[in-house]
């Protein structure tokens, strides 16, 4: 049994705290980490992080469908600048030959590891992003890989020399590897969400939404603080009627206002 003194002295930190208004659960609560990068593949697109802040959105390409990325929590361990490209064990690259660091490599300017045998990496074939395109790996272009690359290396490898970076920067051919501390990295299949005070729904890519896209809809927007009424629930009708392959942007003012004639 605790003593009176020791009693005592939890009750007066508690009233201490109430008076001064100290939230306690506020010590529970866990700061954001610093770095973390979000991918939803239906949106094609990857999202940065800072302390807990979206700062940047880039436009990428997963998996095509028979190489489907896999959606997890990850944690990116290595940055590879100038990276060899070695062809995997696969059918498809089965009369691939090794490609030196250079602008003929499929893997670009850098290649983050985030599990084994999966990297985010530039391509030359920047014209596919925004669509899933790759093997599996995620496909950045270069202009936005060497910005993402620079602010993991500000977060996670401080003491390295500026003036080695702005050489493995401009020295296409000069491969140096990086371990990093771990930096979270999750990978989502979201068809629904609500970007800029729009509803966007993306196309089912994989084709493996497993639950109606119209419960998906109404949930994302109750999320949000939308109750849903009955105008609402008509307006979504009508918009699962029109569905098809395209992504699909609705402002939330013109689905949540009233329609013209109302």
């Amino acid at each position: 049994m605790k003593s009176l003194k020791s009693r005592l002295g939890i009750g007066v930190a508690v009233v201490i705290f109430a008076v001064t208004g100290f939230n306690l659960s506020k010590l529970s609560d866990p700061a954001p980490p610093d770095l973390r990068l979000v991918l939803n593949i239906p949106a094609s697109r990857l999202d940065v992080y800072e302390h807990g802040t979206l700062t940047r959105r880039y436009a990428v390409s997963a998996g095509r469908r028979e190489f489907a990325t896999p959606a997890g929590k990850y944690r990116i361990s290595s940055v590879i600048w100038n990276p060899w490209w070695h062809p995997p064990k696969s059918e498809w690259a089965r009369n691939e030959k090794p490609t030196p660091p250079g602008p003929g490599n499929p893997m670009g300017r850098v290649k983050i590891n985030f599990a084994n045998l999966y990297y985010i990496h530039g391509t030359p074939f920047e014209e596919d992003l925004g669509i899933p395109a790759s093997h599996g790996c995620i496909r950045i272009g270069d202009r936005d890989l060497l910005e993402l690359t620079h602010l993991i290396h500000r977060y996670r490898t401080p003491k390295v020399d500026p003036n080695l970076l702005a050489t493995l920067t401009e020295n296409r051919t000069m491969t140096r590897n990086f371990a990093v501390k771990p930096i979270p990295f999750e990978v989502v299949y979201r068809l629904v969400e609500v970007v800029d005070d729009k509803l966007v729904i993306h196309p089912d890519v994989y084709r493996s939404a497993g639950k109606d896209l119209r419960a998906e809809v109404i949930a994302t927007l109750k999320n949000e603080g939308i109750s849903i009424s009955e105008r609402i629930e008509e307006r979504l009708g009508r918009i699962s009627k029109k569905r098809n392959a395209t992504r699909l942007t609705i402002a939330l003012d013109s689905l949540v206002g009233p329609a013209a004639g109302d």
